[in-house]
């Protein structure tokens, strides 16, 4: 890599112009289940303008179904913590090396990269080293979080990549000082929430009634993490439960792990229920388990749970941003392996782990790590968001000033134009 400039400026590496082939190829990557979300929306809007483009990478179901060939599913992809990341390094360097051969055969005009830099900094900073031979366009969407750690993947970023998409309004002008073109296209969950249906109807079709009282429950998406944080899910549920007989806990299962990962920490689902006479009590729709009396297991609808749960359990990460935009109260909690903890306590700048603290300036939504993250605490802290009234208006004020802050919806559009900017193309052209 070439030495950074001083005085703040930084220079994206050189184009050279497109390989005239049938349609434009573009490599997509999103190593976990919210930037494989993500990447959905901007491939569906690239199709629009390319409509001859062809897409390859690496993702999940929702990327898959829109035609992109993945080279390997992000549920093989999803670890977290420098514990786990050293104890499955060698599957990384695999994913590596075979990501890079592909990329290097088959030449795509254009890179898109979503969130994950662990990987993603790494393919460009090889794909740097061979820009006398190869030099494709670069689009990074979700860029990391350098205001939190790692600072110098900003500078370095404006070398790597030539253009950047943020998702935070602050974004903006952090990573432009670093001398990246970068454009703040607004959160991608406002892409994702337009077809959420109410909440009776929501509920009745899980078979739960409408007027329930419901706690909602979002793990992870790691089976790293949810080791971690199913057995204080389970025992804080059981607190509540005693607490509040008629709550109904819903938990969120992660798309990018199988069902049975879920039955070794929690109870198996058990026979319906039998009612007076006789009569069973009508199935549950297919994607959904009733895990002892006390959690329903639910596939695919965290975002309706989240929009309709009367308060969350939530895990640190892209779903607190989510919580904060349906505006219902949650608590956020983490656990984490104790050197990734101790790692973590060394590097991290900043005050809070939930974005929407981070936004606020201020703990608006409690927050728990490590031996705090307990099931006396989340319970008791729980317990006032799902029953008195007072507290649950001001967390919902709360909540709303940091909704405003997300943006206006349309950032996969947004990111598709950047990416056909960078093409140099016109809206259903191929490149020039």
């Amino acid at each position: 890599m070439p030495p950074r400039k001083t005085g703040g400026e930084s220079e994206s590496p050189p184009l050279t112009p497109p390989l005239k082939r049938g349609g434009t190829s573009i490599f997509i990557s999103a190593g976990e289940a919210s930037g494989d979300f993500h990447g959905s929306f901007v491939v569906q809007n690239l199709k629009e303008q390319l409509p001859n483009a062809s897409f390859f990478g690496l993702g999940g179901d929702r990327m898959q179904g829109q035609g992109v060939e993945l080279l390997f599913h992000a549920r093989k992809l999803a670890f977290m913590g420098f514990a786990e990341v050293v104890r499955h390094l060698p599957y990384v360097m695999h994913v590596r090396k075979t990501v890079l051969r592909e990329i290097m055969a088959r030449k795509p005009e254009l890179i898109i990269l979503i969130d994950y830099p662990g990987l993603h900094f790494s393919l460009l900073r090889y794909l740097n080293s061979r820009k006398s031979v190869y030099k494709p366009r670069i689009l990074y969407y979700i860029a990391p979080q350098v205001w939190a750690w790692k600072a110098a993947r900003g500078p370095e970023l404006a070398q790597l990549a030539h253009k950047i998409a943020v998702i935070f309004p602050f974004e903006e002008q952090l990573f432009q000082g670093f001398g990246c073109d970068a454009r703040f296209v607004g959160h991608p969950l406002l892409d994702e929430t337009g077809e959420i249906p109410p909440r009776g109807e929501f509920l009745k079709s899980i078979g739960i009634e409408p007027d329930a009282r419901v706690l909602g429950i979002l793990p992870g998406s790691r089976k790293q993490e949810l080791r971690r944080h199913l057995p204080v899910v389970v025992e804080t549920v059981r607190i509540l439960k005693r607490l509040i007989p008629d709550l109904v806990p819903i938990l969120a299962e992660s798309p990018t792990v199988a069902p049975e990962f879920y039955d070794s920490y929690m109870t198996p689902p058990s026979p319906p229920a039998q009612r007076g006479g006789g009569s069973e009590r009508p199935p549950l729709a297919p994607p959904l388990k009733r895990v002892g009396a006390e959690i329903i297991r639910a596939r695919g609808v965290s975002h309706e749970l989240l929009a309709h749960a009367n308060a969350s359990l939530v895990k640190s990460g892209s779903s607190t941003v989510e919580a904060a935009f349906f505006g219902n109260p949650y608590v956020v909690f983490y656990k984490t392996s104790a050197l990734s903890f101790a790692i973590g306590k060394r590097i991290v700048k900043v005050p809070h782990i939930a974005m929407a603290n981070l936004l606020a300036g201020e703990e608006v939504v409690p927050e728990f790590v490590q031996d705090d993250a307990n099931p006396d605490k989340l319970a008791g802290t729980l317990l006032p968001l799902l029953t008195v009234p007072d507290a649950i208006r001001n967390a919902r004020a709360k909540l709303e000033k940091v909704r405003v802050q997300l943006g206006e919806p349309g950032a996969g559009k947004r990111v598709a134009e950047m990416a056909v900017e960078l093409l140099g193309t016109d809206s259903g052209g191929e490149p020039r």
